[in-house]
């Protein structure tokens, strides 16, 4: 279909299979296009490749491309300036503008802050208010605002979601949609929520066979109970919240194995002085994380403030039911009682010690009804998923820059 036939086209007429229509020519900005770094970096390599997928052209504009990705796709380099934080954030998102400037792009989207964007997607934490989560004396707060670092990436923030060149923003929650209408006056208009997709190739509930093989490797009794807290930030994401509740619960033989890359010896200490040094695993980073989903009764993650943490959904495709907050946007899939539990905040110890008691008071029989309501609750929220929803967004887009 040309573009002349669309602009004969109502808008409601041209609501169709994306398929059918031209493919797109896209330009996606992110610092890195890596499966070796953090979950935003693997979005944008899995979104690439979904897309090209559907026939689009997709071109990576960014810092730097693993080597053994860099034949897979076109890579626009943008120079960036490392002397601190600031020039850092600040350099990568205006040459980001200046990469695609007279490019022949249809969208470019911005997986981060970047200048110059007809997407802007919310991906990593919003600034303005992760500074008052963080701090909430107001008097250190007020000095954070000050921070050179934290001042470019809020003003960055600001520039991109109230410039008239970005149509829309992408939140992956409800949670930052709210958020960005309190700090930045945003139009719930301009926003669309696209939640994240889950590898269902990888996350799904045969991953419980290896349960007996995770125990044994790392000394879990095989009938323990067994929480799961995936997270690189153990302080932010109420690790010491999980460990007090743990304490606290009336089922004593509760184990916790904790993944990620931490200060594990302090949080080692907590669980010592809580007598709980027989029951926490530290497992450190894995990549054969599924294994320890399938290995798991409860995802843990009472987590201060996140957009959307994978982990959540990636339990739930496990058939892992989950405990977070309402302060993050994983409580979107969160159905109480059914996929899991929601906590009102990250130091809610009485609240998660009740959910602890209250999960695993019930029935084996029980249990397992929660599970097939999370394997049913992620069933659509594929990664295949995500990129159609994102590509009939650009089509959205375009036909808005081109008035039709």
């Amino acid at each position: 279909m040309t573009i002349s036939t669309l602009r004969k086209q109502r808008p409601s007429q041209a609501r169709y299979d994306a398929s059918e229509r031209e493919p797109l020519k896209i330009a996606i900005a992110r610092r890195y296009y890596s499966l070796r770094r953090g979950g935003a970096e693997r979005y944008c390599v899995n979104l690439s490749r979904q897309l090209r997928k559907l026939g689009h052209q997709v071109t990576f504009v960014g810092e730097q491309i693993d080597r053994e990705l860099r034949d897979e796709i076109p890579f626009l380099p943008v120079r960036v300036k490392s002397t601190t934080s600031a020039a850092r954030n600040g350099s990568f998102a205006r040459n980001c503008q200046r990469a695609v400037a007279g490019k022949q792009f249809d969208i470019v989207y911005g997986l981060g802050r970047s200048l110059g964007v007809d997407v802007f997607r919310v991906t990593e934490r919003i600034q303005a208010h992760w500074l008052n989560v963080r701090y909430g004396n107001r008097f250190t707060c007020f000095l954070q605002h000050l921070n050179p670092r934290h001042r470019t990436l809020i003003e960055l923030e600001r520039t991109i979601c109230q410039s008239p060149q970005t149509r829309k923003i992408v939140t992956i929650s409800s949670v930052d949609g709210k958020l960005l209408q309190h700090y930045f006056g945003i139009s719930p208009e301009k926003i669309r929520t696209i939640y994240n997709g889950v590898d269902t190739e990888l996350f799904h509930p045969q991953v419980q066979r290896f349960s007996d093989y995770i125990r044994w490797e790392w000394g879990i009794d095989l009938h323990a109970p067994v929480l799961v807290f995936a997270s690189m930030d153990f302080a932010g994401k109420g690790l010491s919240t999980v460990l007090q509740a743990m304490q606290a619960s009336r089922h004593g033989n509760l184990h916790l194995i904790v993944l990620g890359k931490g200060p594990e010896r302090r949080f080692a200490r907590i669980a010592d002085s809580l007598g709980l040094a027989n029951r926490v695993t530290f497992a450190g980073r894995q990549d054969r994380v599924e294994q320890f989903y399938g290995a798991a009764d409860l995802l843990v993650l009472p987590t201060s403030y996140e957009p959307f943490p994978n982990v959540v959904l990636e339990g739930l495709a496990c058939g892992l039911p989950a405990i977070t907050t309402a302060t993050a946007g994983g409580a979107d899939v969160i159905e109480e009682g059914k996929t899991g539990y929601v906590l009102s905040h990250s130091a809610a110890v009485g609240e998660l010690t009740g959910g602890l008691d209250r999960h695993f008071s019930k029935s084996a029989a029980e249990r397992e009804v929660m599970a097939e309501a999370c394997r049913v609750k992620s069933a659509g929220m594929t990664i295949e998923n995500n990129a159609r929803q994102v590509a009939e967004l650009f089509y959205e887009v375009r036909r808005d820059k081109l008035g039709v």
